[in-house]
């Protein structure tokens, strides 16, 4: 997955193109392939990881989906840097 890969699925995710359930599978999935062939994953996601793997679709906190969405729009202007 490349930057631009990365930055396409934050961006689908702020824009509302996908839910924050799908988004969080979609997220690890590509995450754990990366891990799986030893690619090398931006800072940015890095960063990010933690409060995807954190946030818990079945809990409805609209304070954890605020934090994933904020975190998500700071990785993504990272990745646009």
């Amino acid at each position: 997955m490349t930057r631009d890969d990365w930055r396409a699925l934050l961006e689908a995710f702020l824009s509302d193109e996908t839910d924050p359930a799908t988004f969080k599978e979609e997220f690890i999935e590509a995450w754990d392939d990366l891990q799986e062939n030893s690619k090398r994953i931006p800072g940015p996601i890095e960063e990010l990881y933690a409060t995807v793997e954190a946030f818990d679709e079945d809990v409805r906190d609209e304070d954890a989906e605020t934090e994933l969405r904020d975190e998500a729009r700071r990785a993504l202007e990272e990745l646009k840097a």
